[in-house]
C-alpha cells in the first residue's frame, strides 16, 4: 500500500467534518486550489515536495478550516450571545449566591452544633459551588443554542436591543453597587450566624453573651426579619430599584428586630451575666456592670437608622419616575 498524499490526507480532514451535501464541492475547491499554488511554487523553482507541504501550512489548521466552510462558530460564546450570557450570570450570581449562603448559615446553625467558623467556613464552601457551576452551566446552554438552536430559540436567549433599555444616570445612582449589595449581605448573614450560635449555647471556652434559654420564639422574632433583609436587598438590587412592596418589607426586617432586642434587653432576658462570663473566660473580674438602657439606646439608634432609611426608600418608590418599575 502507497502512503496517502499530504494533499489528500488535508481534503479529507476538512471535508469528513462537513455534511453530504456541502463536502464533495469544498473537497474539489480545497484541491483546486491546493494544486494551482503548488503548480505556481513548482514553477518558481521550488521543489514539488516543499511546494505541496508549504501550500497545506498556508491553509492552516483543517479544523478550523472546516468550520469556517461548515458555517460554525470558532469560539465558546460568541459576540452576539456573549452580553447576554454575562448579563444572565451577574444576575443569577447576585441573587442565587447571596440565598444558597443564607441557606447554608440557617442549616447549619439550626441542625448542627458547628460554631461560627465552621458555619461560615462551610457558607464559603457553597458560595464557591454555586457560582462554579452557575457560570459553567450557563455558558454550556448558551454555547448549545449558539450552534445547535434554531431561530426561535435564539431568539428567546438573545431579544432585539430597544433604546428603551438605555439606563437612567439618575436611577443608577440611587441604586447600590453589587459591591455594597454583597458587602451589605455578608454582614447580615454573618451577624445571623453570631446571634444563632449564640442563642443555641457559645460553647466551653466562649463567651456567652446571649441568653441561650431565651426559646426559639423569640430566637426567630430577631433572625426571621434579619434574614429577610438578605431576601430584600438581593430583590432590590435584581430589580435595579427599590419598589413599594420591598421598601415596606425593609421597614419589617429593621423595626421588628430593634423593638424584640430592647424589650428583652430591658427585661433582663436577652443578656447573661456578661462580668462573670467574662471573668470565667478571661480573669477580667466582675466589679463592674454593664448599663442596659445605654445597650437600648444603641439598639434603638440602629435600628432607627435602617428604619428611616426604609421609610425614605418606600417615600421614594411612591413617586413616579424615580425608581424603574
Amino acid at each position: 500500500m502507497t502512503r496517502t498524499s499530504l494533499t489528500d490526507r488535508y481534503v479529507w480532514t476538512v471535508t469528513r467534518q462537513l455534511s453530504p451535501q456541502t463536502g464533495p464541492d469544498v473537497a474539489r475547491e480545497l484541491r483546486g486550489t491546493i494544486e494551482e499554488t503548488v503548480e505556481a511554487r513548482v514553477a518558481e523553482g521550488e521543489d514539488p515536495e516543499t511546494a505541496e507541504r508549504e501550500t497545506i501550512l498556508g491553509l492552516g489548521d483543517p479544523d478550523v478550516l472546516a468550520r469556517e466552510y461548515g458555517g460554525r462558530p470558532n469560539h465558546l460564546i460568541g459576540p452576539a450571545y456573549f452580553p447576554a450570557w454575562v448579563r444572565l450570570v451577574k444576575l443569577l450570581l447576585a441573587v442565587v449566591v447571596p440565598l444558597a449562603v443564607l441557606g447554608a448559615v440557617l442549616a447549619q446553625a439550626f441542625a448542627t452544633d458547628a460554631g461560627p467558623g465552621a458555619i461560615l467556613g462551610e457558607a464559603s464552601s457553597i458560595a464557591f459551588q454555586v457560582t462554579v457551576h452557575l457560570t459553567f452551566w450557563t455558558a454550556v446552554v448558551f454555547a448549545l443554542v449558539e450552534r445547535y438552536g434554531s431561530a426561535p430559540d435564539r431568539g428567546q436567549v438573545v431579544d432585539t436591543w430597544s433604546p428603551d433599555e438605555l439606563a437612567d444616570p439618575a436611577d443608577r445612582a440611587r441604586r447600590a453597587s453589587a459591591a455594597e449589595m454583597v458587602t451589605e449581605v455578608i454582614f447580615t448573614v454573618v451577624l445571623i450566624a453570631l446571634v444563632v450560635w449564640q442563642l443555641r449555647g457559645a460553647g466551653e471556652g466562649s463567651v456567652q453573651v446571649l441568653n441561650p434559654d431565651l426559646g426559639i420564639g423569640w430566637g426567630a422574632l430577631v433572625v426571621g426579619p434579619l434574614a429577610l433583609d438578605v431576601l430584600v436587598t438581593v430583590a432590590a438590587w435584581a430589580r435595579g430599584g427599590w419598589s413599594v412592596p420591598l421598601a415596606a418589607a425593609g421597614i419589617v426586617s429593621a423595626v421588628v428586630p430593634g423593638s424584640v432586642l430592647v424589650w428583652l434587653l430591658l427585661t433582663e432576658r436577652l443578656l447573661t451575666d456578661l462580668p462573670r462570663e467574662l471573668d470565667a473566660t478571661f480573669g477580667w473580674g466582675t466589679d463592674w456592670s454593664i448599663s442596659l438602657p445605654a445597650v437600648a439606646v444603641g439598639i434603638a439608634v440602629i435600628s432607627g437608622w435602617e428604619a428611616v432609611t426604609a421609610v425614605r426608600r418606600l417615600r421614594d418608590a411612591r413617586r413616579p419616575g424615580r425608581t424603574r418599575h
